[in-house]
């Protein structure tokens, strides 16, 4: 049975995912809510149909992309076993299994663990989806003069495209910026610590990473 329909139109996740939008807008942060949890969700479906993982892997890693920072909701601070907690919880109520469960709550506890190797395949695409989800659309801000350097990398991102070459076995980020917004040095010294992380969970899937940015190759 397939649990990503019924955890993306359950009331309670998306009350919760609602409270992290609200708190990220009330502290100026990027979103990191319903619609970052969307697009995670499908940058997972993408990655692992691409490389022909099977469609309930496929399940626990849309949901597991979709609730991953369902703990914002509370605080940044620790959101991911925060979350962790949270889904657990929710999930035991519309009768998931306990084992589908334990899959989806290890993948979300762990989805910041930037020092430690992917528990899981699955765990290193949510992860990869979750980091390379850089775009304007996330900056809530509407004032360009309040824009702090975070909200200028997001703003300055004209467009990201994540690719996945199955036989070369590779995924690669390719993003187009408008430097006139934000430099490319810029660009790195606020997201390196994001490549090393994708670097890291895609090695887990035994690829590699590369990186553009403006058709010009970094990594």
């Amino acid at each position: 049975m397939k649990y990503f329909d019924l955890i993306s139109t359950n009331k309670d996740v998306l009350v919760y995912l609602q409270q992290a939008d609200e708190n990220f807008k009330a502290l100026g942060y990027t979103e990191q809510g319903l619609t970052h949890a969307k697009q995670t969700a499908s940058l997972v479906e993408k990655i692992l149909s691409e490389l022909n993982f099977s469609q309930q892997d496929i399940d626990i890693g849309k949901s597991a992309g979709f609730l991953h920072d369902i703990g914002c909701c509370i605080s940044y601070k620790d959101h991911a076993q925060t979350g962790a907690v949270l889904v657990n919880k929710i999930l035991s109520k519309i009768f998931v299994p306990h084992t589908e469960i334990f899959k989806i709550v290890n993948i979300i506890g762990s989805h910041e663990d930037i020092d430690s190797v992917p528990i899981s395949d699955i765990a290193a695409v949510v992860m990869v989806a979750d980091k390379t989800d850089v775009r304007r659309e996330r900056v809530i801000k509407t004032d360009f003069k309040l824009f702090d350097k975070h909200d200028r990398v997001h703003f300055a991102v004209v467009k990201n495209n994540l690719k996945v070459f199955p036989t070369e076995r590779k995924i690669v980020l390719e993003l187009q910026i408008d430097d006139s917004i934000c430099s490319v040095l810029e660009y790195f010294e606020l997201f390196m610590s994001r490549i090393e992380f994708c670097k890291k969970a895609v090695s887990k899937l035994g690829l590699s990473f590369e990186f553009y940015i403006n058709e010009v190759r970094y990594l």
